[in-house]
């Protein structure tokens, strides 16, 4: 699946629901209107006269700004609470935010498969929910971006799948992430919800006229008042259900067949097609299934893995396709039969490495050895890394498995502790520093952070001095949902104590700048409102193209000459602006240089950010190998540019 397709089809099916959602808002007025002459010539004493329906523009035009005014109103409370991100999803839905360190067995196994999935796909590790009060099967993806997604799985789904099962759905989840669905499913919410809140006002104004909430003036006007609110609460909740019912057919209609697609995607990700399968053979087996006992999910229907409740209208409101038919779309000699599955997966009486606490795989890759190839010297090749982007398979999961594996148990458990977690980020910087400035940057965290903080990090240099290279991102990844934890005072501290170790030196190295830009981008810590477009021309981002190029041409490069011909490489695929490309000198490529046009080419279009980093990935694979700098560069930039990037396979250092 190619990643900026993906993006590019999410933007055309949200302009198909922008038509959609026009569509039902007309409707809305249409019924509106027709409601008001209907109550207009019941109340009027000159009915006989009217017409059942004819125009009248004032009328028209008076409805109209109330019904759009209304509906605009309602979608943008609603997109206000989840403005927030994936958390403010799954919170209104009940959920349970899952400690990164947390000592229950299914859980833990939980966040195993996500931080695999994430390392494997180049995403920042989501943070993790469950529906403790849901008994049925299911999960769901939610968010703005991948910097704020979550995944959440119901607590039947914890129980009742085994490790290749839950592994499935939660690639299915994945799918969602990379494929841009999670956006345009908020932006699906907010709609309905916008259509549904004239219902939802009828409904409230006749629920306070039986409880007697509503008073009339006294006197012989006293019943004809309390009918006139009664038909106009009755009239609004006709009107609203009427939209809700378009409303409903625009979700069913935009979310069905993106399920087909995340169950392919998932298959392709894990190779294993039985533990998807299985996961939807369970859902049809159980009684309750995938439905959800909160009215609530009912808002979010299209965001979960299968159906969430019970489709009215003969499937017209179907969010998913028919269990049957996704079954066989996966497995095409399927037999039919749905097994009764054991009440519980007693994860306790499992081994630990098939209940998926050492990160291996299920029964789908028993049998197949570790991988060894992120320092296993390869050839680089920049078209299948560009290709690789948001992309699900197999190679990168296994190379992820396997550097989970690798990293020392103790900085794992860090990753996960919210007190160790950012002393884990500052061994990461003073790990590779000399005796004397590593003295100096801890006096710098005890000053900043205090004297814990400085205790824990000076003891995790010994595991950090043990840590391959290659793997201090994919550690970083780990940290992330432990860091988002935090209170602001703490964030704050810590981003302060990171900035000063950073500059302790008076120099950035490579590292410091690729750890530092992904968290302040991943983390949001600047806390920056998502920003439009603004550039669509290659021309208009020409000196942050060429310093991007620059950068990654020099870095490495042992003389000029090498730099020219890695520099001409990446300047060749942008043809529109070839010309216009020039190797900067080596006083003018700096890292404060790159991060400037970094931030402007993060506001630049899809096919702008799709041809940098295609280029880039030329000029770093014009040798055909890739160094673990050249890497780490490779993934901040596209970071950066919110394109996430797997593990590169990189060269040993020398």
């Amino acid at each position: 699946m190619d990643f900026f397709e993906a993006q590019e089809r999410a933007r055309k099916r949200t302009t198909k629901l922008v038509v959609l959602f026009s569509l039902a808002v007309l409707a809305t007025i249409f019924a509106s209107y027709v409601a008001a002459l209907s109550v207009g010539g019941l109340l009027s004493a000159r009915s006989a006269y009217i017409p059942w329906f004819y125009w009248d523009p004032q009328l028209a035009g008076y409805i109209s700004v109330g019904v759009i005014g209304i509906v605009a109103i309602a979608s943008l409370y609603k997109w206000s609470q989840m403005r927030h991100g994936g958390s403010a999803v799954a919170v209104m839905v009940g959920g349970r935010r899952v400690a990164t360190n947390t000592t229950d067995l299914r859980e833990r196994r939980l966040l195993n498969i996500v931080e695999e999935m994430a390392i494997a796909s180049g995403v920042p590790v989501p943070a993790v929910y469950v529906l403790d009060e849901e008994p049925g099967l299911n999960a769901f993806a939610a968010g703005l971006t991948t910097s704020d997604a979550v995944v959440a799985v119901t607590r039947g789904t914890l129980e009742k799948l085994n490790r290749d099962e839950l592994q499935g759905v939660v690639a299915h989840e994945f799918s969602h992430i990379l494929n841009g669905d999670m956006r345009l499913n908020v932006k699906l919410t907010a709609i309905v919800f916008g259509i549904l809140v004239i219902g939802l006002i009828g409904r409230g104004i006749l629920r306070s006229l039986g409880r007697g909430r509503i008073r009339s003036g006294g006197g012989k006007n006293k019943g004809g008042g309390i009918a006139l609110i009664l038909v106009i609460g009755l009239a609004m909740m006709i009107i609203g259900y009427f939209g809700y019912f378009f409303g409903r057919l625009i979700q069913a209609a935009v979310s069905r067949q993106r399920e087909f697609l995340a169950d392919a995607s998932a298959v392709q990700f894990t190779r294993n097609p039985t533990g998807i399968a299985g996961a939807l053979k369970k859902i049809g087996g159980y009684a309750l299934g995938s439905r959800l006992l909160d009215n609530r999910s009912a808002e979010i229907g299209h965001f979960f893995f299968a159906q969430s409740f019970r489709s009215s209208l003969g499937g017209l409101w179907a969010t998913h396709p028919p269990l049957p038919e996704r079954i066989r779309a996966i497995e095409p000699r399927w037999d039919g039969e749905l097994f009764e599955p054991p009440e519980l997966v007693a994860v306790e009486r499992e081994s630990f490495s098939s209940a998926g606490l050492a990160g291996s795989g299920g029964s789908g890759r028993r049998g197949r050895p570790a991988s060894a190839s992120a320092r296993t010297p390869v050839a680089f090749d920049p078209i299948a890394i560009v290709a690789g982007i948001g992309a699900l398979t197999e190679t990168h999961f296994t190379q992820a498995q396997a550097k989970l594996a690798a990293l020392p148990p103790g900085l794992r458990d860090a990753a996960h502790d919210t007190a160790a977690a950012p002393a884990l980020v500052f061994a990461l910087l003073v790990g590779g520093a000399t005796a004397d400035l590593r003295e100096r940057q801890l006096a710098t965290i005890k000053q900043h952070s205090g004297e814990a903080a400085a205790s824990a990090t000076s003891h995790l240099l010994g595991d950090i001095a043990q840590l391959p290279a290659d793997a201090r991102l994919p550690l970083l990844q780990i940290c992330l949902p432990t860091l988002r934890a935090l209170d602001r005072a703490a964030l704050d501290r810590f981003v302060g104590t990171l900035d000063e170790l950073v500059h302790a030196d008076a120099s950035v190295s490579v590292f410091e700048f690729a750890l530092q830009k992904m968290l302040v981008h991943q983390l949001d810590l600047l806390r920056r409102p998502r920003q439009a477009v603004e550039f669509h021309s290659f021309r208009a981002v020409v000196p942050d193209v060429n310093a991007v190029l620059s950068t990654l041409a020099r870095l490495n490069a042992g003389d000029e000459p090498t730099a020219q011909a890695a520099f001409a490489a990446g300047a060749a695929q942008i043809p529109l602006i070839a010309e216009q490309l020039r190797l900067a000198t080596a006083a003018g490529t700096t890292l404060e240089r790159l991060d400037t046009a970094l931030d402007r080419l993060a506001l630049s279009s899809l096919p702008i950010k799709q041809r940098v980093l295609v280029a880039a990935a030329q000029v770093v694979g014009a040798d055909r190998t890739v160094s673990v700098e050249e890497g780490e560069l490779y993934r901040a930039i596209a970071a950066a540019l919110d394109c996430p990037v797997p593990g590169l396979a990189v060269a040993p250092a020398a």
